[in-house]
């Protein structure tokens, strides 16, 4: 036995399963099949670039953990400085030993109990989302970080896969009658089983380092001063999840009192930066939802093929559909790191890489299922959209008796931007209705940054949505929209901006690449939303995104202060 063991190469050593340990400590988690099927497949294919790899393989705290578990090992670290994201890890470990690790990761047995199996599965959601948006509230506060705190993120849960992995059918029955915090407590209580010092222990005794796991310990300090601000960027993003998934999400909209010791709070995000954050946060927490329902038949199909294989998985030549989710969820470009002169594997490779050229080409004939469009009928019928029910005599009246002075914040960049804003504005203190103002609006609009600008109305219902009036080029007022996807931004009518894209967004009515989106606040029973974007192929700037959400801040409060409601420029009112 010992012979076997010298003849070990160092990377096989550190690959190697340690001594059993057994309890919580000794817990060995599987990985995401789809997420695991994706990487292998990007693995093996010698012109992928380690920010794809590393894009995917974040996606799974368990992928996460191994990786910078192997890359700090002593034979891999070498006494130079600990790794802390999973780009850098990548980098540090080379080809042939990620792919060795995702091999050796598939042996590790599925749950059998699929009770146990599904309550694991919410717990390495947590974590991949808790990783997300810690990247997307360290975009808007610290950059330079970002790739830290989704890996600190990633890790904020790990504790609670334990509790699951470990206590089983004990664990299932306390989360079947109560929320997390009231689970935690009685594990604590019943069980002497605390999940977030269980995590950390579990953590730290697989050599994961300090300046990292700080930022997931409520008793510990950074060690330097830059590092310190990860701490509450990923205690705020768990924060945002647990309100998330408690159905607690509206508490933590722009404008509401937050608790005194919420950890956004001590974020000190101005108005704009929290807006934003809470966007995007709200855009891949929704849109994540719904495809976790997908992802949920996508694993049992895999691991079914697997129990019925003995041969190792090839690459498949299809997309995975994970490949959809991680370039719709990390638009913002990210943080640069000095890795030395390695850019990619420690292998060469060609500099110029056709990875994202061949996705683009293998979506070019895909179409958005999330809207369908169609000129309306003269069976629609309109009291789905209350149109048919308005009450013109209500609406003689403003809703709020009150003077709203108007003025533009002074956030624009050009002195062409700030002009056409005050040209707005002036037309918000002409306006005598809000039928007159909207109606101008939409002209004003198209006029100055934007091609196409309308008003929808959402039905009842939220499965279709009308388009009552209407600017621009080949583009009028009439056309129905079929809102397939009840999450998307219209159905749930939440403000979303997307300036930049190569392929048709599904989360925009009409499937542009480039749009923006807000509800306005109208005298209607039902959502109304006003929409902009800049042609098929045009894509709007930085300064039309600023344009529009100053515009749309300062009519949601002009709107409640003028008489009349919506403007209705169909054929057949």
């Amino acid at each position: 036995m010992d012979e076997e063991k010298e003849k070990l190469s160092p990377e096989e050593e550190e690959l190697s399963e340690e001594p059993h340990i057994s309890g919580p400590l000794g817990v060995v988690f599987p990985a995401d099949p789809s997420v695991w099927r994706e990487a292998r497949k990007l693995v093996v294919d010698r012109n992928t670039r380690v920010e794809d790899l590393a894009t995917v393989m974040a996606q799974d705290p368990v992928l996460v953990i191994e990786l910078l578990k192997v890359s700090n090992a002593m034979y891999f670290s070498g006494g130079r400085s600990a790794i802390t994201t999973v780009r850098t890890a990548l980098v540090r470990l080379g080809y042939d030993v990620v792919k060795d690790l995702l091999e050796k990761v598939k042996m590790r047995p599925y749950f059998t109990d699929h009770t146990v199996a599904k309550w694991f599965e919410v717990k390495r959601s947590k974590g991949k989302r808790a990783g997300i948006v810690s990247r997307i509230i360290a975009e808007a506060v610290a950059r330079t970080l970002s790739d830290d705190c989704l890996a600190a993120g990633s890790l904020l849960y790990v504790g609670e896969m334990i509790a699951v992995a470990h206590l089983k059918e004990e664990y299932i029955e306390l989360a079947e009658k109560y929320s997390t915090s009231g689970v935690n407590y009685r594990l604590i209580q019943q069980h002497n089983f605390d999940p977030e010092k269980m995590g950390l222990a579990y953590l730290r005794r697989i050599g994961l380092p300090e300046n990292i796991l700080f930022a997931i310990d409520r008793e510990a300090r950074a060690r330097s001063a830059e590092r310190a601000i990860m701490k509450p960027v990923v205690m705020a993003a768990g924060e945002m999840i647990e309100a998330f998934d408690n159905n607690r999400w509206e508490k933590l909209a722009p404008g509401k009192n937050l608790p005194p010791k919420s950890s956004i709070r001590m974020l000190q995000l101005n108005e704009k930066q929290y807006l934003k954050v809470y966007e995007r946060a709200a855009e891949y927490l929704f849109y994540a939802k719904v495809k976790e329902e997908e992802l949920k038949e996508e694993r049992k199909k895999i691991i079914q093929e697997d129990s019925n294989e003995t041969a190792s998985i090839s690459p498949q030549s299809e997309e995975n559909e994970l490949e959809d989710e991680i370039n719709m969820l990390l638009k913002a470009p990210p943080a640069q790191e000095e890795v030395g002169e390695q850019e990619r594997f420690e292998e060469k490779l060609p500099p110029e890489p056709p990875l994202e050229e061949l996705r683009a080409e293998s979506k070019k004939e895909e179409k958005t299922e999330a809207t369908q469009i169609k000129t309306l009928e003269e069976e629609l019928n309109l009291d789905d959209f209350n149109l048919s029910s308005r009450n013109p005599e209500k609406q003689k009246t403003p809703r709020e008796e009150r003077e709203v002075k108007v003025e533009a914040k002074a956030n624009l960049r050009t002195k062409k931007s700030t002009q056409f804003v005050n040209q707005v504005t002036e037309l918000f203190e002409q306006a005598q209705n809000s039928e007159e103002l909207l109606s101008e609006l939409l002209e004003r609009l198209t006029k100055g940054p934007f091609e196409k600008a309308a008003l929808i109305v959402v039905s009842k219902d939220k499965k279709s949505a009308l388009v009552v009036a209407a600017r621009g080029t080949e583009f009028g007022a009439g056309q129905r929209i079929w809102l397939n996807d009840p999450l998307s931004p219209l159905a749930q009518c939440f403000s979303k901006v997307q300036s930049f894209g190569i392929r048709e967004n599904e989360a925009s009515p009409f499937g542009s690449k480039s749009f923006a989106l807000a509800p306005i606040d109208v005298d209607h029973e039902t959502p109304v939303a006003l929409y902009a974007d800049c042609g098929e192929k045009g894509a709007i700037t930085f300064e039309a995104r600023r344009i529009f959400r100053t515009v749309v801040e300062i009519l949601n409060k002009k709107l409640p202060t003028l008489p009349g409601g919506l403007p209705v420029e169909l054929n057949n009112p």
